[in-house]
């Protein structure tokens, strides 16, 4: 049987890496408010404002899967999954901030009782990054803390919508778990140097908040988590350090976060020829194994930052359709996908994915 999969906010610059990555799992839908860029996607275009309640209905009801692109998503609300729930369809986002699951954890027992899957922040980061905390978590008997690194170069091939999300995730100081206790940190504060693997190379990396600060504080037994994110070239960074500086009233106003993110990209469009859009990530995690001190190192490295987010996509996708996962309820994505069906994942679609485990002075 065709499995039917519909994908909201389909024509933008993420979604249409996933239509085109989730493609070989079905009959695909995509939906949008223009269908001007509709003859090049994959699938069938569903002209649809989420804004309208009946429509929205209308279109889960006919499909088995639901993978919501529609973001910038610290404007959503819970109101495609309690469709999806109230309908038994099974529900994907590619949600990269922690307000939507903070919002949409309430559902998480509603969810269970309409025997769906619900999984939340599926992608690149949030997604991959989060297996790759899993599989390093799970070599050290006792874990005690997690940081995460991500390199972006240029535009990463994404669209303005990540642009504005990351623009609307300058606005406050967010909170981090640190020492076991959950404290305020500067967006885009205290810079560390990463050296990722090729392409991507040394970058300078800032606090951010990513829906990854959250739920690995709620998944693992870990006294501390770190997130930083830079791009590249450097200059990108030094703007974005800059938003931090203007008055709160500018931060948050839609739009000067609108002009921004058009302006940045206008830019990233000139720079996308030399830097590339690739990504790479680290992520360490440190703690107990064999009664000793050790680190468990796992590095990413893509050269297509918006195809890598519509495989990791992908990957919640097909693990669901063919009830590899199974288990009603809502989840993050480190909460829901096996280390082993990860790993596979990587080495079938030959995924730049490296670990390993050495001695550590911390404990």
């Amino acid at each position: 049987m065709v499995r039917k999969i519909l994908i909201l906010g389909g024509t933008g610059c993420i979604g249409q890496r996933v239509a085109a990555a989730i493609a070989p799992l079905g009959a695909v839908t995509v939906t949008g408010r223009s269908g001007q860029t509709a003859k090049a996607l994959q699938g069938t275009f569903l002209r649809l404002d989420l804004e309208d309640l009946a429509a929205l209905e209308k279109a889960i009801a006919n499909h088995d899967l639901v993978i919501h692109c529609a973001g910038p998503f610290h404007r959503r609300d819970g109101r495609v999954l309690q469709t999806c729930i109230y309908q038994g369809k099974n529900y994907i986002d590619v949600s990269d901030h922690r307000c939507l699951y903070q919002k949409l954890k309430p559902l998480t027992q509603a969810a269970r009782e309409a025997g769906i899957i619900a999984v939340c922040n599926a992608g690149v980061f949030p997604g991959i990054s989060n297996s790759m905390v899993r599989l390093g978590v799970e070599q050290l008997d006792e874990p005690h803390q997690i940081e995460l690194y991500y390199g972006v170069a240029g535009s990463g091939g994404a669209g303005e919508t990540v642009l504005t999300t990351t623009f609307l995730g300058l606005g406050e100081p967010f909170l981090v778990f640190q020492g076991g206790t959950w404290q305020a940190k500067q967006p885009y504060s205290k810079p560390t140097i990463i050296d990722f693997p090729a392409p991507i190379g040394k970058t300078t990396v800032y606090w951010f908040d990513v829906a990854e600060t959250f739920t690995f504080a709620e998944s693992f037994p870990v006294e501390t988590v770190v997130t930083k994110f830079g791009s590249l070239p450097n200059f990108y960074n030094q703007l974005t350090r800059a938003m931090t500086l203007l008055p709160e009233s500018l931060r948050q106003h839609p739009r000067i976060i609108q002009g921004l993110s058009k302006i940045g990209y206008g830019m990233t469009k000139l720079t996308d020829s030399f830097t590339g859009v690739g990504v790479a990530m680290r992520a360490i995690v440190s703690g107990i194994k064999d009664a000793t001190p050790q680190q468990v190192t796992v590095d990413f490295v893509h050269e297509h930052t918006a195809i890598a987010a519509g495989l990791g996509v992908a990957l919640v996708a097909e693990l669901v359709l063919s009830e590899q996962i199974n288990q009603p309820g809502l989840y993050p994505v480190e909460q829901i996908i096996p280390s082993d069906l990860f790993l596979a994942w990587a080495r079938q679609h030959q995924l730049q994915l490296s670990w390993n485990i050495q001695p550590s002075e911390k404990n």
